[in-house]
């Protein structure tokens, strides 16, 4: 190699290293702020500039309730009901436009496989 080739391949190196690292390790999505009183537990996260989107979770109905709040000048501010539903029946779905190297019932196979037994998820095991 080169000198020149030498020079143009590290910054090459440098810039495919800075995009594979992006790819490998996407940036954390975390929620703004969450808060549970019991019955009900509300997370408000980032949306876009100047807007955030509040969820409300009721924990004995299972509905969910989504809001879009704006901020900005006092004119523009606003709270909009996004939509709501019951996820319920969402809830015991093993999967549902899952892109995960393997489903749950490829996963729950491994463990017949093995001997181990799925009649209780530990959720419904410390319940007990």
């Amino acid at each position: 190699m080169n000198r020149t080739e030498r020079f143009l391949t590290l910054p090459l190196a440098v810039l495919c290293g800075a995009v594979l690292s992006r790819w490998v390790a996407p940036e954390q999505v975390t929620a703004q702020s969450a808060d549970s009183g019991g019955r009900y537990v509300a997370v408000t996260g980032p949306y876009e500039q100047g807007v955030s989107l509040l969820y409300v979770l009721d924990q004995e109905t299972q509905h969910l309730a989504v809001y879009e709040a704006r901020g900005g000048a006092p004119n523009s501010r606003k709270v909009v009901f996004v939509g709501a539903r019951n996820i319920g029946l969402d809830l015991l779905l093993d999967g549902f436009n899952d892109e995960s190297e393997h489903s749950y019932q490829e996963i729950a196979e491994q463990f017949r496989k093995r001997g181990i037994s799925l009649s209780k998820t530990p959720v419904e095991e410390s319940e007990e």
